[in-house]
């Protein structure tokens, strides 16, 4: 037969478990949510792995074509280079000078100062010979 005493310590136990078992459900709730929101991080980055993958491919193509087109600038001028190459010495750089000039006679005159260079224009005075490229 069950005592008195018996009975106290079982329920003793029963309390205990039930407060064990609340505070492991508040636990796994608490661990759920932090799972949760651990998951949304990683979707988000993700997310940002595959725009900098995207955005890495198009850098990529972008160098890859700047590539191409300095590679056909190089083919140009040397295709440019060579007939003239074939002059004489003093012709040759005549030539050379006159065709890769960017600013024809008539433009020479007037104002030093107003004439661009390769898309730079100068700034200052002739004295300064820095060219403001910012």
């Amino acid at each position: 037969m069950l005592t008195l005493e018996q009975v106290k310590v079982l329920e003793s136990r029963v309390e205990k478990a039930v407060a064990l078992i609340e505070s492991l459900r508040s636990e796994n709730a608490t661990l759920r949510s932090g799972l949760a929101v651990a998951d949304g991080r990683v979707s988000e980055l993700e997310e940002l792995v595959r725009d900098f993958q995207k955005d890495q491919v198009r850098i990529e193509e972008g160098i890859i074509e700047a590539l191409r087109k300095l590679d056909a600038f190089e083919d140009l001028v040397h295709g440019a280079a060579d007939p003239v190459a074939t002059v004489d010495g003093q012709q040759a750089e005549t030539s050379v000078a006159v065709k890769s000039s960017p600013v024809g006679v008539d433009e020479m005159e007037g104002d030093p100062s107003d004439t661009a260079v390769d898309g730079f224009q100068e700034t200052g005075s002739e004295a300064s010979a820095d060219l403001d490229i910012f």
